[in-house]
């Protein structure tokens, strides 16, 4: 009598591992796992739950500490909100220093006159002229995603030079 190997949905395999259901769907998306769709889902061998890239989703060993995700290419981080710093002290005796943080890239132009030879354009014309609403293009200059500058009275002019980009090329009315 052959033994039938007992299979799992998607999600029944990620509870049983340990891991994000999303990981386990990409798993098999990218041919990692072998699964077979049976009535519209996916169906995982049991046997495949000590798979090594299974044990990879689950991250680095117990009691280690995750590393912070690294920046997406492209991308500039908002500089966090400043904060009056403790004096430095040296580090006792004995004691590793600690490396100083890498400066966090500013999400707007340093200075407006930095860049006052550049075309800007208010958010509403760039919205017009591109497949953003104003709502989209005030949230991607917030979060850095297109550069801009602030005036005196707070409003945001968005920078020629983000039409360029591609991500935001492709995104240009014709």
């Amino acid at each position: 009598m052959a033994t039938q190997t007992t299979s799992m949905t998607t999600s029944e395999f990620a509870k049983a591992a340990g891991v994000p259901a999303a990981g386990i769907s990409k798993l098999i998306r990218d041919g990692k796992l072998k699964a077979k769709k049976t009535g519209g889902k996916w169906m995982i061998p049991q046997s495949q739950l000590n798979s090594e890239d299974v044990r990879a989703l689950k991250g680095p060993a117990e009691g280690a500490k995750r590393k912070a995700p690294a920046a997406k290419p492209g991308r500039i981080r908002p500089a966090p909100k400043a904060k009056a710093a403790p004096p430095s002290q040296p580090p006792a005796m004995g004691a590793p220093a600690s490396p100083e943080p890498e400066p966090v890239q500013a999400a707007v132009a340093p200075e407006p006159e930095a860049r006052s030879e550049e075309k800007t354009y208010t958010i509403s014309e760039f919205a017009a002229m591109t497949y953003l609403t104003e709502m989209g293009v005030a949230e991607w200059l917030k979060t850095g995603r297109i550069k801009g500058v602030q005036n005196d009275n707070g409003e945001w002019r968005v920078l020629d030079c983000n039409l360029q980009a591609p991500d935001i090329s492709r995104l240009l009315r014709k």
